[in-house]
């Protein structure tokens, strides 16, 4: 008797298994057909056009038994049927799996827990397992394989299989598709405007100039046309010739009509101007003083 339950157990748990293939593979079929029509619906075959690697292969057409295929198409079915797979694996991996004697006691209540017990102590001989046992044997007579058989879920399968079917065969008699596409998608993508875009920084140009209103960036680089002494902007500058030193515009004249002297030939070694203290206000002669002093050494 104990064989016997054994039997009846390991005959449903196998018919257990195939309907769950089953089910694996409607489900796979299904994603993937749902996958594939919406990769078609929007022009992912354009995607081989954004790597580099794919652009030796796209237009080339495979022969196949009866047909040609397209590299595109045959890279959108592998790509279609490699993520289905993944989505069902995850999928099934995560869900709860009832065992052969879970199914039969739920379907049929008078073996409920009779069956499981029987089962668990199928090894112990005395009158009263084996009275249990054959109960549960003569009880067990009517249960069927397709007390297994969801078919909700079979149902469910068939209707999506169905509708991305039906959206496969609408593209491919009318050609109506997507406006848009990968390529569509990467403009789009890089007109967007991401966090600290729109911030006053200034963007630095090849030539060294910036992007920004040419007024404001006029004499950046130049050299400087004033020095601060003590918090007072002084405006200075060199006038051609020597013997005529520096002249600041607060106590010297503005001399436009005065004629160019060119200068003679001096030691290279650096010397003072003759006109140097008599020109500069005495508070500024230490600031000129030290300035010629570095120019120098440089």
């Amino acid at each position: 008797m104990a064989l016997e339950i054994e039997n009846i157990i390991n005959k449903h748990e196998s018919a257990l298994k195939k309907y769950r293939v089953f089910y694996v593979f409607a489900d796979l079929l299904a994603t993937f057909l749902v996958l594939y029509a919406l990769f078609v619906l929007f022009n992912m075959r354009d995607i081989f056009l954004m790597f580099r690697t794919f652009e030796p292969y796209t237009g080339v057409k495979y022969s196949i038994p009866g047909s040609e295929i397209v590299f595109e198409t045959l890279g959108l079915i592998i790509l279609a049927f490699t993520l289905s797979l993944i989505l069902t694996a995850v999928r099934y991996y995560r869900a709860k799996k009832k065992d052969a004697i879970s199914f039969i006691e739920e379907k049929y209540p008078v073996l409920r827990e009779r069956m499981r017990t029987a089962y668990d102590n199928r090894d112990i001989d005395n009158i009263i397992v084996r009275d249990l046992i054959g109960g549960v044997i003569i009880d067990s007579k009517p249960v069927k394989s397709s007390v297994f058989l969801n078919r909700k879920k079979l149902a469910k399968d068939l209707l999506v299989t169905m509708f991305a079917v039906t959206v496969l065969a609408y593209v491919a008699h009318t050609g109506c598709q997507a406006p848009v596409g990968p390529l569509d998608m990467s403009e789009v993508i890089e007109t967007i405007p991401f966090p600290g875009s729109g911030s006053d920084l200034v963007s630095v140009e090849e030539n060294g100039g910036t992007s920004g209103d040419p007024q404001n960036n006029e004499g950046l680089f130049g050299e400087p046309a004033v020095i601060i002494v003590e918090g007072k902007e002084v405006d200075l500058k060199i006038p051609p010739g020597a013997g005529q030193g520096f002249m600041s515009q607060e106590d010297g004249e503005q001399r436009d009509n005065e004629s160019f002297i060119q200068s003679g030939l001096y030691d290279s070694d650096p010397i003072a101007s003759q006109a140097y203290y008599e020109n500069l206000p005495e508070e500024y002669r230490s600031v000129i003083q030290s300035y010629f002093e570095q120019l120098a050494e440089e």
